[in-house]
């Protein structure tokens, strides 16, 4: 029972860019910096649109000021 496949929730750039209300342009950027995951399907771009949704929801990590890491392992406070 709990070996039901899940399949991703694709959409083209052009649905994701009305989903967020964002132009295409950007979505495709954000592909190419592998910010969100994406297929390419013949001519056009399928975006995971789960993928989009984290990145929105998280962002991009906060990169670490020098002197804060020891090793490339980066440091908590609190």
């Amino acid at each position: 029972m709990g070996d039901a496949i899940r399949y991703p929730n694709m959409g083209t750039v052009k649905k994701a860019a009305e989903i967020y209300g964002l132009s295409p342009v950007y979505i495709r950027r954000l592909c190419k910096e592998g910010k969100i995951r994406y297929v390419n399907a013949g001519h056009m771009w399928l975006v995971n649109l789960d993928s989009l949704a984290r990145y929105f929801e998280q962002g991009d990590p906060v990169p670490a000021e020098p002197g804060q890491t020891a090793h490339g392992i980066r440091r908590q406070w609190g």
